[in-house]
């Protein structure tokens, strides 16, 4: 009971602020902005159907080049957890237990759209390069095998400004992974498919320079 009551207590203080005084967009020419979200990963298709959902851990920076332009840089943390066909990692790995991770570092350009009064719509795109881990435990020890791939993202999120130089962020991100197509690609060989695809859904703060 203590925690939901602090938990409703905290929401309603950010209420409070955000609603007290009316703040408008800001121009992100030539400012940075830094911001840490967390949420979940969603898989579609055959990579569902292999590893399921997971969760996520994004940190993320903005470089604004124009007023409402600039240059997004992500690094994410994606947590499938363990597969879901023992079978195939005993046939893959010879071991019955299998956790995928997939680390990615992406670049892309993300325009702002205010929409209303401290509300702004954004809107990004661009490559990525995903680092495909299979984490193997052995007792106490773990071994990894890692693919490195090529992708593609795009997303959309919106900032509330909470005040002149902090926002909150609800983003986003579809992402699709060039797997490979060779029998030794970790993901290619679970799902037979040369593409893997998931959604990146987080929410978090954001603190702006200037």
């Amino acid at each position: 009971m203590r925690t939901v009551g602090g938990t409703l207590a905290i929401a309603i203080c950010a209420c409070v602020l955000v609603w007290s005084h009316p703040l408008g967009a800001q121009s992100i020419r030539g400012r940075e902005l830094l911001g840490l979200r967390i949420g979940g990963a969603i898989a579609s298709g055959a990579f569902d159907n292999e590893f399921g959902s997971g969760s996520e851990i994004d940190i993320h920076f903005i470089h604004g080049i124009t007023d409402r332009i600039g240059v997004d840089v992500s690094v994410s943390s994606h947590n499938f957890g363990e597969s879901i066909h023992a079978e195939k990692n005993i046939e893959f790995f010879d071991r019955p237990n299998m956790n995928l991770q997939i680390f990615s570092v992406s670049v892309g350009v993300i325009a702002l759209r205010p929409v209303h009064g401290r509300f702004t719509a954004t809107f990004e795109a661009g490559p990525g390069l995903y680092s495909v881990n299979a984490i193997l435990p052995y007792g106490f020890y773990e071994a990894q095998k890692t693919d490195n791939r090529l992708g593609l993202y795009a997303g959309a999120g919106v900032l509330i400004r909470l005040a002149d130089s902090v926002s909150l962020n609800v983003n986003a991100k579809l992402h699709n992974v060039f797997v490979g197509t060779s029998s030794e690609d970790t993901v290619h060989f679970y799902t037979g498919d040369s593409q893997a695809r998931f959604f990146q859904i987080a929410f978090g703060i954001m603190i702006s320079s200037g």
